[in-house]
């Protein structure tokens, strides 16, 4: 490559590199602007990318039955000077550098004070216009720059959220609200500690049952940078009442104080939906009690009415450790030794239910006519079941 040739191509290359700075475009802004009914506010106005710049004149437009602009103080520059007419709507700036070179970068032409003096939802566009823009140099060369007017707007304060309610269940509280007007978000805490910023209005919660927690809820305007004020409630999850499951395993028995039969009763279904420790109480309906999930219990009577037997109302009583408890009543039939049919006398039906079920046991299709032929609820019927029948022959209730 001929020096011509490196010549033109280093001064392409270095083209492609300065080519973005250079295109860098000097703007004069305001940031938008939010402020409550009455209240004064600061915005800076600043000019950004600039190069040298040694003096600036702009004006800025604003609708006076809105807000006012108070003063225009803290330049980067070495003279600033305000000439404010409400009356007309706008305020006119001038500023000046005294150095040889001026400023560079991203420039504070000053702070701008405003006043709200319209009403909460009102808005005006801070409008820039460009008198002067030149540089420190002799020549006072023109920046050519370009403009980002500012939004004003008045906004009431938030507002405290309301209509706080809750609803529980065993670990679970679900709170549920109203967001106040002017909230971009709620601000959710429980028992005093940050949760999240909720644009929803309800928040859930998994505790420990019986739990005792408080929500705080503040509404939030970004635009005021302001919370309002705290809205807060304490709920505890209450106790919930035991499930008293009980069941008799056997649905047919015989008296067991001369030959042997246990009514058997089992409340190992039961359960605690707060997972509290649970207490069983059995009531057999013959003045005999029990304590446990799994008892076992003999009948020394029966109750017949001279046509059939009426069953004992059996009842179960589930309580928990915070005193809640449920009851559940089941009925236990109860018959004379040897009576497997239930109609009050033991004959050859008794004999005859026995043998069909030989050998039936209560873990292999136990049915019904399986539970009478088992007399000592032993789940299994065999020759003591026959004994229980053949002892006791015609025998009467």
């Amino acid at each position: 490559m001929d020096i011509i040739n490196k010549f033109t191509f280093v001064v392409l290359i270095g083209t492609l590199f300065i080519a973005p700075a250079l295109a860098t475009t000097t703007t004069i802004a305001i940031d938008d602007v939010f402020v409550e009914p009455d209240e004064n506010a600061v915005v800076a106005i600043m000019i950004n990318n600039v190069t040298n710049v040694g003096t600036a004149d702009i004006n800025v437009t604003y609708n006076s039955s809105i807000v006012h602009v108070i003063d225009v103080i803290n330049s980067d520059f070495d003279f600033i000077h305000a000439v404010d007419n409400i009356s007309a709507g706008f305020v006119r700036i001038g500023v000046m550098d005294y150095s040889d070179y001026g400023l560079n970068g991203n420039v504070k032409l000053g702070d701008m004070i405003l006043q709200a003096v319209g009403n909460a939802g009102e808005s005006d566009t801070l409008d820039i216009s460009i008198n002067e823009l030149k540089k420190a140099f002799a020549n006072e060369t023109s920046i050519p720059a370009e403009v980002d007017n500012g939004i004003f707007t008045i906004f009431d304060s938030p507002q405290t959220p309301f209509d706080l309610l809750n609803t529980t269940d065993c670990f679970r509280i679900n709170w549920t609200w109203t967001t106040g007007l002017y909230s971009d978000f709620v601000e959710v805490r429980i028992n005093g500690t940050w949760k999240q910023n909720c644009t929803a209005q309800y928040y859930n919660s998994t505790f420990p049952a019986h739990a005792t927690c408080t929500i705080s809820l503040r509404g939030y305007n970004s635009g005021l940078n302001r919370y309002s004020e705290y809205i807060n409630q304490t709920t505890t999850i209450p106790n919930h009442a035991p499930v008293a499951i009980g069941q008799t395993v056997h649905i047919h028995n015989n008296v067991g104080s001369v030959y042997a039969s246990s009514t058997i009763f089992n409340a190992s279904a039961s359960h605690d939906p707060d997972n509290d420790n649970i207490s069983h109480e059995w009531d057999f309906g013959d003045e005999s009690h029990g304590n446990s999930s799994l008892v076992e219990h003999t009948y020394s009577s029966y109750n017949w009415n001279g046509s059939g037997y009426e069953p004992f109302e059996v009842s179960l009583k589930v309580m928990d450790d915070f005193g809640d408890s449920s009851t559940v009543n089941m009925y236990v039939n109860v018959y004379i030794p040897g009576d497997a049919n239930g109609d009050g006398v033991v004959d050859i039906l008794d004999a005859t239910i026995t043998g069909m079920e030989w050998d039936s046991k209560c873990t292999d299709n136990w049915n019904d006519q399986s539970d009478q032929a088992d007399l000592n609820n032993d789940c299994c019927v065999d020759i003591l079941d026959a004994v229980i029948v053949g002892t006791n022959w015609e025998h009467e209730a």
